[in-house]
């Protein structure tokens, strides 16, 4: 009788050491399932960081080559307009130049160029006469401000040394059209 005690026994001690160590490999492999997880999220942090740098630098200056080309093409467009304005007189204007005159080719420039650069405070000016003498008068106009990279701010962020801002400034020579003496 003394065996069968001792068999049950063992048998009793044995099925409580089998369940802890299932436990314990339960444990474990819930232990990496976390593990593997949280590998993800640091891996997918790292690789978005990265990406995002990638595809922010190109549109970030594209962004700036766009706002030079609004500039661009607001000063064509003021310069064709002052061209023909047989009243024509010099004056600049810091945006949004409310102080320029209503039909003149300084407002008409400024009103181009509103909504649409991301320049900062842009000065827009009309110049004429640019080159006086005979009949090849010109008139300048020219678009000049402050594109800011946010880009720019973010590594400033991470102590790296780069500048604030990077000027823009467009202009446009175009002939008097309204020159006395001169077909």
């Amino acid at each position: 009788m003394g065996a069968i005690d001792l068999g049950m026994t063992m048998g009793n001690v044995t099925e409580p050491l089998i369940l802890i160590s299932k436990g314990v490999r339960a444990a474990n492999s819930l232990r990496a399932t976390i593990d593997k997880k949280g590998q993800a999220l640091v891996e997918f942090t790292l690789c978005f960081i990265l990406l995002l740098v990638v595809v922010w630098i190109p549109a970030e200056f594209g962004l700036a080559y766009y706002s030079g080309q609004v500039a661009l093409n607001a000063a064509r467009e003021g310069a064709r307009i002052a061209a023909a304005d047989p009243a024509l007189t010099s004056g600049n204007c810091t945006m949004p130049c409310s102080s320029a005159p209503v039909g003149s080719a300084l407002a008409a420039t400024a009103a181009r160029i509103t909504n649409t650069a991301m320049l900062g405070p842009a000065t827009v000016s009309v110049l004429y006469p640019v080159a006086a003498g005979g009949c090849n008068q010109q008139v300048r106009v020219a678009i000049s401000g402050r594109y800011h990279f946010f880009f720019y701010q973010i590594l400033r962020l991470m102590r790296i040394n780069v500048p604030d801002y990077t000027d823009i400034t467009r202009s446009v020579d175009m002939r008097w059209e309204h020159q006395a003496g001169c077909v």
